[in-house]
């Protein structure tokens, strides 16, 4: 049989070269090895159009570039699906911006000729600068107040409204024109080119524009955030399921069953008792626990307390000369309409600032939940523990909790990359006060007292978020280290059972270490006394311990949160503080000396 076998393949060996070209490696590896043979590709081989997405990224980029045809609302839809790692593009930021600028500033509704050609009135439809509704006449508005407040300075003799208050107005149009662009700065090359080419719903334009699902945390927003995690990182989410050392309290159990799945129903995650718990499922408990105690409300109200204090301070400086003077109707028609305008713009912009706080917050949440899960002591962290101890005997347990940490600290990355390109534009802002501050304690600048109070709100409030923000990122990522710490003493507590395992298994003595004993409990039931089977329990589970921490230092390296690509962290901040000390105590030595 084996003769007959090698004839056959003898017989086809010169079909097989005449049809079939070789292409020889020069690895010294391949070479050494005999029996082993080149990669040969068949010559008339086909480029096959219906390959399997998963392989595209083996190939080259222009070949999935898609073409006007291929462009559906379904492509899209899959688009949102396999993004999985979220870039931003300072063209499409830049691009956005421009457009933006252009409208609400200068020509609103009259910038249609301008860009009927290119790109086109669908773009303008898309962004809402054209059409019945509700939007399209929001934006209508700015630009008028943008237009009666700015340029009726200029046309207007003795105008009642100082150009201080017209640049004032113009930042807060300017910076919330950056959050909007941030939206698109985030999209992919195929959905801007849908946005130019194809008229979209309104309730796609709303999911990507409001942001009511992100802040709502509907189940839509719950699905993708964890698939695109799971995607990012290749996990294997049959293992994604959980056990605990304590049985969960009856509310907590309801809980978790009841976060609704149907859109993991595919995914192929089998329990195996009722003591265990579908992955997606806890980590929507977690989020909907966060939801539910605290109030993303409140990010609203902040945003609307401090629009109004800056939309009105220009006015209540400026009130004794209001009433000593007889302003006209025009001037008090202007004055309420920029006082909207400002109102509108700068709370767009500063919702957008704490609900970046909020999300940073979800976030020390969900990763103090997954240290409580590793604690070998009793340790307590902000938040209060809202899941038992995990089973750290149980294996799938451990890969399963590496996925969940993981997936904690870079929950919402679709949304954050849009906080933090904004947060970038922001601190470019934070510096240059930092100057202006070291300028004027210099007396290199000088400025009204109008200027300087609407400046020095302005500064303050810049100053502390922008502090806040690199204070919340460089807490984010100190999780690296506490993750680090846990890992270690969990390892340490099966060391040292394992050193002990005659004593604890053989002559039966007792730990007085409460968690040795647990650990010891566990132990004894799943091994039914079998010391061999103890050993080698613990031997998989030091292991599995130690694959996460290679994968915890691999995070840390590669994906730690970062400004302007540096990582922040608490020396960091420490060692910017310390700069900026020194610079500013020159300055008034320097100033001290001048006089």
């Amino acid at each position: 049989m084996i003769q007959q076998n090698m004839s056959t393949l003898e017989e086809k060996e010169p079909m097989q070269e005449q049809n079939t070209k070789i292409y020889p490696s020069k690895s010294p590896i391949i070479q050494r090895g005999k029996s082993r043979q080149n990669l040969v590709f068949p010559e008339n081989i086909k480029f096959d159009e219906k390959v399997d997405d998963e392989e595209k990224y083996l190939s080259e980029d222009h070949i999935w570039e898609p073409t006007d045809t291929e462009l559906s609302l379904e492509s899209i839809k899959k688009d949102e699906m396999d993004r999985f790692r979220t870039s931003w593009s300072w063209l499409q930021f830049i691009e956005f911006y421009f457009y933006h600028i252009l409208y609400y500033n200068f020509l609103g509704p009259f910038m249609i000729p301008f860009i009927l050609i290119k790109p086109g009135l669908t773009l303008m439809r898309n962004m809402q600068f054209w059409g019945l509704s509700q939007q399209y006449f929001l934006q209508t508005f700015i630009w008028f107040g943008s237009m009666v407040v700015g340029l009726g300075y200029f046309i207007f003799e003795n105008s009642i409204i100082t150009l201080t208050e017209v640049l004032f107005l113009w930042y807060a149009v300017i910076i919330r024109t950056a959050v909007i662009a941030s939206k698109y700065a985030t999209f992919t090359p195929d959905k801007i080119l849908l946005y130019k080419k194809l008229q979209l719903e309104d309730q796609i334009l709303a999911f990507d524009l409001m942001l009511n699902d992100w802040r709502e945390q509907s189940k839509k927003i719950l699905f993708l955030e964890q698939y695109r995690s799971i995607k990012r990182k290749q996990f294997e989410v049959t293992q994604f399921k959980f056990d605990f050392i304590a049985p969960p309290h009856p509310k907590t159990v309801e809980g978790i069953r009841d976060v609704e799945i149907e859109y993991y129903q595919d995914m192929n995650i089998v329990l195996e008792n009722s003591q265990q718990f579908n992955g997606f499922q806890l980590f929507g408990y977690l989020v909907q626990q966060y939801k539910n105690t605290h109030d993303s409300n409140n990010a609203f109200k902040f945003a609307t307390i401090e629009a109004l204090i800056f939309s009105v301070t220009p006015t209540l400086i400026k009130l004794p000369q209001l009433i000593e003077d007889n302003i006209t109707y025009v001037d008090a028609i202007r004055i309420i309409i920029g006082f909207f305008i400002s109102t509108f713009a700068f709370f767009g912009s500063y919702v957008f600032f704490h609900l970046g706080y909020y999300d940073f917050n979800r976030k020390f949440y969900l990763n103090d939940q997954c240290l409580y899960m590793i604690q070998s002591t009793n340790r307590k962290f902000t938040y209060p523990k809202a899941i038992p101890t995990m089973n750290f005997n149980n294996l799938c347990t451990l890969q399963a909790w590496s996925m969940i940490r993981s997936m904690s600290f870079d929950y919402g990355d679709t949304f954050n990359q849009r906080t933090q390109g904004f947060f970038s534009l922001v601190f470019l802002g934070f510096m240059f006060l930092i100057f202006i501050a070291f300028f004027l304690i210099l007396d290199l600048v000088t400025l009204s007292l109008f200027q300087s109070i609407l400046l020095g709100e302005l500064g303050i409030l810049i100053i502390s978020f922008t502090i806040y923000y690199l204070y919340l990122a460089a807490r984010l990522n100190s999780y690296f280290q506490c993750y680090e710490i846990s890992l270690e003493e969990l390892k340490s507590v099966y060391q040292d059972i394992l050193r002990m395992t005659d004593a604890y298994f053989v002559q039966n003595k007792e730990p007085i270490n409460f968690i040795h004993k647990k650990f010891i409990q566990l132990l004894r039931i799943q091994s039914q006394g079998n010391l061999k089977e103890v050993e080698e329990i613990i031997d998989d589970v030091i292991y599995e311990i130690e694959d996460n921490l290679r994968l915890l230092e691999i995070d840390k390296k590669n994906n730690p949160f970062k400004l302007y690509g540096v990582p922040i962290t608490y020396n960091l901040l420490k060692s910017a503080g310390v700069a900026i000390s020194t610079l500013f105590s020159f300055a008034l030595q320097q100033r001290l000396l001048g006089n």
